[in-house]
């Protein structure tokens, strides 16, 4: 075969192996895919130069993120920030694949053996983990879209999230993914023993964690929760122009609540993000809405709602007492880059005016993680761990809700500007993964779905369909226990961070060995044929 005919067979299997770990992501779910997408990808980078590495790492990204990051184009009405956000993405799987390549061709990991078998699965596994832990938190605080452990919500190894946190669950698949690709490498050198091993390392990652405990029943008595979906039009923008269109919506869904379940039912009722689409703080038609619906249900009601000030924005979810008004709220600590505010605006402006389409940047609160609320059949307050919208996909936000006390996951959310795309249903496996994390029950509340309530073994309870007007009401556990993986905290990262950057040095140092080895050959060998 050419030169060409074979890179372009190694660009079409980097190109299947991205598509294949999307394929374990939401809408298709298909766990499985992603190990075996991973020992695609790590077959077709065995024994490749950097440079090569780097091209079939990117072409592997751009496989896996152009799919799974659609709704970003769907949410813009164009395919600027769809584009430019894969091609960043891909770029750090470009990073892995340099790295990946530099790191294989170490000494102790060229031999044969089962234990050399066995060290290339352990610092495959280690590489990918530092790559994906830096993607998920550098710059302005990452994008973790798109991290294995996200597309685990079904799959046997879920429990250990409890243990290990969504990069000890990373680490599990590429662990398989590596596992399978020195399995299929160790068939066709005819060695049996470590074909054996790989493999065998390979199921027991992937399936022993089901035998893991994880403990979901309450801690601490329930909440009775009612969580509200209004609805939104499809055409959301003019929905959300209209005044009090989508505070209307859920003031309504919460008066059939009150209906159906009764007056003083409830202990609260959650709303999603933006669900007040005038802050009531600040609009007395919208303070109205509120007021009656929380009147009607005979609970506090959990009201999403933007506050303008000092030529800023914040995000915030606001509790509202029948009879007293706004009291405590959470404001968003993380808002989106180039979503909710944009960075480097001055300079960005020279390449596109569309980010001028966010006029007013969202700033990022400050105040505690938690926010309480008064629970009337217990007669005491209890502590919900917040987090808005994106904010599920960070295990240090909810971590931080958890500490100081949460007893109960709460996400609000607002999925409108993403219509009928993947993002809602990937945003609902990001919170059953986190639920098992942190060992609590987790309310998620959409505009327009997916609205469920998830319980603290990741599985859903109940959910509502996209685009319906619904309410679900459940009685959640409510747990103060802290899981192994919230006690390790950003160990476990830092650790893989560090041990990825250490083979990728000793990957460098040993190829420049090895080159300096090569010129050495090269130089005697001339001086011989000159002698000669």
């Amino acid at each position: 075969m050419s030169m060409r005919k074979r890179w372009g067979a190694s660009v079409l299997i980097a190109g299947c192996a991205g598509l294949g770990v999307w394929a374990a992501f939401p809408p298709l779910g298909w766990w499985w895919a992603a190990p075996l997408g991973l020992a695609l990808l790590a077959s077709v980078l065995r024994d490749r130069g950097p440079w090569t590495g780097a091209g079939l790492g990117l072409v592997f990204g751009i496989a896996l993120f152009t799919p799974l990051l659609h709704f970003t184009a769907v949410a813009m009405g164009n395919p600027i920030g769809w584009a430019a956000l894969t091609v960043v993405e891909s770029l750090y799987l470009a990073v892995f694949g340099a790295a990946w390549a530099l790191a294989s061709r170490i000494g102790v990991l060229q031999r044969h053996g089962t234990l050399t078998v066995l060290a290339r699965i352990v610092a495959f596994t280690v590489l990918w983990c530092g790559v994906e832990e830096v993607r998920s938190s550098w710059p302005w605080g990452g994008f973790p879209f798109g991290r294995l452990a996200f597309a685990m919500a079904d799959a046997p190894m879920l429990p250990f999230a409890a243990y290990g946190g969504a990069v000890g669950l990373s680490a599990l698949v590429a662990c398989a993914g590596a596992g399978l690709a020195e399995a299929g490498r160790a068939l066709r050198e005819h060695r049996a023993l470590n074909a054996l091993a790989a493999a065998a390392l390979a199921g027991v990652v992937a399936v022993a964690p089901m035998l893991l405990p994880v403990d979901g029943a309450a801690e601490d008595g329930t909440l009775r929760v009612g969580a509200v979906q209004g609805n939104v039009a499809e055409e959301f923008e003019d929905a959300f122009n209209r005044a009090l269109e989508v505070t209307g919506n859920h003031a309504e869904a919460t008066r059939q609540l009150a209906d159906d379940v009764g007056t003083g039912a409830l202990d609260v009722v959650i709303w999603p993000e933006n669900a007040a689409d005038l802050d009531p703080r600040a609009t007395p038609a919208s303070a109205a809405l509120v007021e009656s619906s929380a009147q009607a249900v005979g609970a506090p009601i959990l009201v999403g709602a933007i506050l303008y000030a000092n030529g800023e924005r914040y995000n915030d979810v606001v509790v509202w007492t029948p009879g007293q008004g706004a009291g405590e709220y959470y404001r968003k600590h993380r808002p989106v880059p180039f979503a909710e505010y944009v960075p480097l605006r001055d300079q960005l402006r020279h390449l596109t005016r569309q980010v001028d389409r966010i006029g007013t940047d969202l700033a990022p609160g400050t105040g505690p993680y938690t926010l309480p609320v008064h629970a009337a059949v217990q007669d005491r307050d209890v502590l919900l761990a917040m987090g808005i919208c994106f904010e599920v996909a960070y295990d240090d936000t909810l971590r931080s809700g958890v500490e100081q006390g949460g007893e109960l996951i709460v996400i609000p959310t607002n999925n409108a500007s993403f219509l009928t795309s993947s993002e809602a249903e990937q945003q609902l496996a990001q919170g059953r993964v986190q639920a098992v994390i942190h060992g609590r029950a987790l309310v998620q509340v959409s505009t327009v779905g997916v609205t469920a309530i998830i319980n603290p073994r990741g599985g859903v309870e109940q959910r509502t369909e996209a685009y319906t007007q619904a309410a679900l009401v459940a009685d959640v556990p409510l747990r103060t226990s802290i899981t192994v993986a919230d006690r390790l905290g950003a160990l476990p990262g830092r650790a893989l961070e560090m041990g990825a950057a250490l083979l990728a040095v000793a990957g460098m140092v040993s190829g420049m060995a090895r080159l300096r080895r090569r010129r050495r050959r090269n130089v005697a060998r001339s001086r011989r044929r000159r002698r000669t």
